[in-house]
C-alpha cells in the first residue's frame, strides 16, 4: 500500500513546484509531514496551515483524521468524490493517502500530490457547458450504482476531488472555471434554486460570496459556482478549510462554546488576516445569516480562509454552499455559550470574540431579520422559486427568537 508522496503547489511557477513530503503509517493512523530544504529558502514560501504546519524545518507529527492533515484532504475527494474515484478507477484506493493520489490536481486549492518528486503535472479541466446534459443524466445513474458510458466517466473525473456529499463537477466557461452542482431526484424542492437565491441574498447583505448562476439544461438546473481560487485554469490562491484549523479525533459539547465554533474563526481571522480585520465581522454576519435561512449545513468544511500568492496574506475565503436546509436550530459550529442552538441570545453571547460590541452585533442581527423575513419575494426574484417550493421551503426556514 502506498504510504508516503511528495506535495507540490501549483501556481508560484508555470509549473507545480515540490513544498513537501508526507508519510503515512497506516497502521497507527500517524502522518509526518516535513518541508523541504528548496522550498522554504524560497522567498514566497508560506506555511500550508498556520496553526498545524508553520513553516519550519523537520518533521510534524499529526494523529487526527487517520493522520491526514487537514490542508492535505482539504484537496482531496469527500463523500461524492469518494464515490466517484470508487466508481470510475478499476484500481480502488486502499488507504487515505491513496485517495488524494487518485484525485490529485482535481481539488480546490493549490496542492498537487505525487509519487514522484519530480512529476506532478497542472490537470486542465476540459469540461464545458455541453457536457452538462451528459453529466447531469449520468449522475443519476452513478447515484443508483448503475453503469454509465465512458464519455460520462472522463467527463466527471474533473469533479472527483471537490467535497461535500452532492453530485458535482468542474467545467470551464470562457476560462473561468466553474464548479457544477446537480439536483438530485430525492429532493425535497430545487436546491440548484434555492442555493443561488441564498448566496444572491448573502451578497446583498455585505457577505462576499462565490459568483453563482442558474444553468438549465433538458434534463433540470446546474448550479455554476465560479471558482475563486483559480484563474484562467491557474490556481491563485492556497486553500484551507475551517476543518483543518479546527479539527478534532472527536468534538465534545463543550468545544461547541469554545474551540469549535464560530467565533474561533474570528479569533483566527484576528491572529492571522490583520490586513483584513473587517473579516471577522463579516464571518458574524454570515453565522446570523446561516441561522436566520436555516442552513443547518454550515459545518467546517463550508467555511475556508484562501492565501492569496499575490498578495502574500490570508483572508476569509468568500462564502460558498448556502443552502435552507432545515429548520432544527442546530448548527454545524457553534454559535455561543449555549453551542450550536440558534438563538439571538445566544448569537450575541460571544460578540466581544468577533471584536464587536454587545449593541454592535445586535444591530447586525437586527439588519439581516428584516432581511431575511422577506426571504419569499427575494427567493422569487433572485431564483423564480417556484410556488410549491416556496411552501416546501416555508418548513424548511426557521423563525428564530
Amino acid at each position: 500500500m502506498t504510504s508516503e508522496c511528495y506535495v507540490f503547489i501549483d501556481g508560484l511557477e508555470d509549473k507545480p513546484i515540490i513544498c513537501g513530503f508526507f508519510k503515512l503509517n497506516t497502521q497507527t493512523g500517524r502522518g509526518e509531514f516535513n518541508y523541504g530544504k528548496s522550498y522554504l529558502a524560497r522567498s514566497d514560501a508560506f506555511s500550508l496551515d498556520p496553526i498545524h504546519l508553520p513553516l519550519q524545518s523537520g518533521v510534524v507529527s499529526y494523529t487526527a483524521n487517520k493522520g491526514i492533515f487537514g490542508v492535505l484532504s482539504d484537496a482531496g475527494a469527500d463523500s461524492w468524490g469518494r464515490k466517484l474515484i470508487v466508481s470510475l478507477h478499476s484500481t480502488k484506493p486502499k488507504n487515505e493517502l491513496e485517495f488524494l493520489l487518485a484525485g490529485s490536481g482535481y481539488g480546490v486549492g493549490a496542492l498537487v500530490f505525487s509519487l514522484s518528486r519530480s512529476a506532478a503535472k497542472h490537470k486542465k479541466n476540459k469540461n464545458t457547458l455541453a457536457d452538462l446534459a451528459l453529466l447531469d443524466q449520468a449522475k443519476d445513474d452513478l447515484l443508483a450504482n448503475k453503469a454509465i458510458s465512458n464519455e460520462a466517466k472522463k467527463a466527471f473525473e474533473f469533479g472527483q476531488s471537490m467535497g461535500g456529499a452532492r453530485p458535482k463537477t468542474s467545467l470551464e466557461v470562457n476560462s473561468i472555471l466553474y464548479l457544477a452542482k446537480f439536483n438530485r431526484q430525492d429532493d425535497l424542492f430545487n436546491l440548484v434554486r434555492a442555493e443561488h437565491a441564498a448566496m444572491c441574498m448573502a451578497n446583498k447583505l455585505g457577505i462576499r460570496t462565490a459568483n453563482t448562476h442558474i444553468h438549465e439544461t433538458e434534463n433540470g438546473d446546474v448550479l455554476l459556482v465560479e471558482r475563486f481560487d483559480v484563474k484562467a485554469g491557474v490556481p491563485t490562491h492556497h486553500f484551507l478549510s475551517a476543518n483543518s484549523l479546527v479539527q478534532k479525533a472527536k468534538v465534545a459539547m463543550s468545544d461547541l462554546t469554545t474551540y469549535y465554533s464560530y467565533a474561533e474563526l474570528a479569533e483566527f481571522i484576528r491572529h492571522h488576516t490583520a490586513e483584513y480585520a473587517d473579516d471577522a465581522t463579516e464571518l458574524f454576519k454570515r453565522m446570523v445569516f446561516n441561522v436566520f435561512i436555516g442552513n443547518t449545513d454550515d459545518h467546517s468544511r463550508n467555511h475556508a480562509f484562501v492565501y492569496c500568492f499575490t498578495e502574500k496574506k490570508w483572508r476569509l475565503s468568500p462564502a460558498y454552499d448556502i443552502t435552507p436546509i432545515n429548520n432544527s436550530k442546530q448548527y454545524g459550529l457553534g454559535i455561543g455559550d449555549e453551542g450550536r442552538y440558534a438563538s439571538i441570545e445566544n448569537m450575541l453571547s460571544q460578540a466581544k470574540r468577533f471584536g464587536l460590541t454587545r449593541a454592535q452585533a445586535k444591530l447586525v442581527i437586527d439588519d439581516i431579520e428584516s432581511y431575511t423575513q422577506q426571504w419569499r419575494n427575494h427567493f422569487k426574484d433572485f431564483a423564480d422559486i417556484s410556488d410549491a417550493d416556496i411552501q416546501r421551503l416555508g418548513a424548511v426556514i426557521p423563525h428564530i427568537t
